[in-house]
């Protein structure tokens, strides 16, 4: 698995036995042991591992978003007893419960409550990569890495304004002739990208790019849905790296959002 940056924020394990012992339920210990070791952040680019909140579902007990018939693994009162320890980026939870033996998917959009079954021998992430593929679609190999919450990292967001032809497009490797005739696009300032610096991870679909950099401690992101942003995420101690990953995307033709 990918790190995407070493600056973790770890749980004490006293800070998760404190919880348990005040709201009477035992934690995953797969989740529990992931948390003590690197804290919470986001999995894959969509599941969110987080801390236990106990209140969070309190709050959607009384709107009567999911069904509760027989086949459903929690009543409507025991929605309002589950801790929430992870989420999706579409707004799903996944909580457990101290009389549910499993985890707990809450979808973002539709009725039906499912349990999840998880090893407690395994990791946690070999959870949520069921939980992937059966939510998701995702199909192996997929690329696994996990970005830790980071209370420094920073961020630099720029707008990609192309020229309206390829001659008038500038080529940062100028052997590269497929480059220089090609269209001025966002896909091809991530290949120039690809080109200039050497990436540890690069995920890329139809809708968006990701080149990781270690030693930036974290991503450029070219956004292709979108067609202009760019956003440089890293950590503060990589300045130089990230000025000169900005003076490379300022020259071909992107500009800093103030």
């Amino acid at each position: 698995m990918y790190w995407v940056s070493t600056q973790y924020t770890p749980v004490a394990a006293d800070e998760l036995t404190s919880f348990e012992h005040t709201y009477g339920i035992t934690l995953p210990t797969p989740y529990a042991s992931f948390l003590t070791r690197y804290g919470p952040g986001t999995y894959c680019g969509l599941l969110v591992i987080e801390r236990p909140d106990p209140l969070l579902l309190q709050a959607y007990a009384e709107y009567e978003l999911w069904s509760h018939d027989d086949n459903c693994p929690i009543t409507a009162q025991q929605l309002g007893e589950c801790v929430v320890i992870g989420s999706s980026i579409d707004g799903d939870f996944l909580a457990v419960h101290p009389q549910v033996k499993g985890l707990l998917w809450l979808p973002r959009h539709a009725e039906v409550i499912t349990k999840k079954p998880f090893d407690v021998q395994a990791p946690f992430t070999d959870t949520l990569e069921d939980i992937l593929r059966d939510e998701f679609g995702r199909i192996e190999p997929f690329p696994r890495y996990f970005e830790p919450i980071s209370l420094g990292r920073a961020a630099t967001f720029l707008l990609f304004n192309p020229p309206e032809t390829a001659e008038a497009y500038s080529s940062a490797i100028p052997n590269d002739q497929a480059l220089q005739i090609a269209p001025a696009s966002i896909p091809i300032l991530a290949q120039r990208f690809k080109q200039h610096f050497d990436s540890n991870l690069w995920i890329e679909n139809e809708h968006i790019c990701l080149a990781f950099l270690q030693s930036l401690g974290g991503y450029v992101r070219f956004n292709y849905a979108y067609g202009r942003e760019v956003a440089i995420i890293y950590e503060p101690k990589a300045i130089a790296l990230h000025d000169e990953i900005l003076s490379f995307l300022q020259k071909e033709h992107c500009q800093v959002v103030e």
